[in-house]
């Protein structure tokens, strides 16, 4: 009797994690974004999301919604969609798309293929319905209590209506301020800027953003991290040392001009972070010699919002190569996942 009472729990317990469908952002099925998305063609869009992480799901279907925003020219259309699923960490978001993928997550859920789009140029309920559907000829099996980011990554090419509007869920991401300390060997550049979306986002709301350029080419580029300015001078080194490392972050391989996208290093929100000023800088090893980039000092800024989702998104043109985007924080285009 214990054992058969035992597995019932355990059978009723698997079935309410277990999603039918879900929104990302997380709660949205039948709330409306608070702004509009232009899905233009030629375009690649990502969505990076940690707001279902308690949802486990073998996803089926992938779908859209138009924004409630005014009508707009067009019409029923077709474009050429391809799907990619896979799963990240977001404690770090990569500007340059193609890293945002842990390995062996990165899944081919729908090929290149010609779909049908519905006519948009109407006013919508609110929310409008998730129309643009497509069933995956891959299922991807996403095991939300990993811990992991849910990240799809969409691709829209040679559409005949260029100017649908997308719903999107998205709050303030606040910049802070950043000034240079200093010059960088042979041009060596660094670029810092703390940013926070507040309380309203607690497990991803305060984020350090770097990227290089002009660092030695090929090359592992790291960030050194300080409290304060060091501004020590030390015998062949080509320039002065400002960051002597409290901790030190991997920036990734320079490319062959010497530039590794901006990358976003992802922490809880601490009020008693508000404010934080920290010294960094870039390096990297050159032919044996340690090259080293300015110094940056980057002031965490103060945020009150109380709302937010546990999500990003990123978007590029075809024709950049490699496709980079700005990592924009605190929610996402609206999209539905099917069971």
């Amino acid at each position: 009797m214990t054992r058969h009472s035992n597995l019932g729990v355990a059978l009723l317990l698997c079935g309410s994690a277990t999603a039918q469908s879900f929104t990302s952002p997380a709660g949205l099925s039948s709330i409306e974004g608070n702004t509009r998305f232009y899905t233009y063609t030629n375009r690649r869009y990502m969505g990076i999301d940690a707001s279902n992480t308690h949802v486990v799901a073998t996803i089926r279907s992938f779908a859209l919604r138009r924004d409630k925003g005014a009508p707009i020219s067009g019409g029923a259309s077709t474009a050429d969609l391809t799907l990619t699923l896979g799963e990240t960490n977001m404690a770090t978001v990569y500007s340059e798309m193609d890293r945002n993928f842990l390995p062996g997550k990165r899944t081919l859920v729908f090929p290149k293929k010609n779909v049908n789009w519905p006519d948009w140029s109407l006013p919508a309920t609110t929310p409008a319905p998730f129309d643009v559907r497509i069933s995956l000829l891959t299922t991807y099996a996403y095991n939300g209590p990993n811990g992991n980011a849910l990240v799809w990554d969409l691709t829209l090419e040679n559409a005949t209506n260029t100017d649908n509007w997308c719903d999107r869920a998205i709050t303030t991401d606040y910049p802070g301020s950043s000034q240079v300390i200093g010059t960088g060997c042979f041009g060596f550049s660094l670029t810092t800027m703390m940013r926070s979306n507040g309380p309203g986002m607690p497990n991803f709301g305060m984020r350090l953003q770097a990227g290089v350029t002009s660092a030695p080419v090929s090359t592992p580029v790291a960030l050194s991290i300080a409290l304060t300015d060091a501004n020590c001078s030390v015998p062949g080194l080509c320039t002065t040392l400002r960051a002597l490392p409290l901790a030190v972050f991997p920036l990734g391989v320079s490319d062959a001009s010497g530039t590794v996208y901006d990358c976003y290093f992802q922490t809880k929100y601490n009020v008693t972070a508000n404010g934080l000023s920290l010294v960094t800088q870039a390096f990297a090893e050159d032919r044996g010699t340690l090259r080293l980039s300015n110094a940056r000092s980057s002031t965490m800024p103060t945020s009150a919002e109380t709302t937010g989702y546990e999500a990003c998104y990123l978007f590029s043109s075809l024709t950049n190569v490699p496709n980079t985007s700005p990592v924009i924080t605190g929610g996402s285009i609206v999209v539905e996942f099917g069971t």
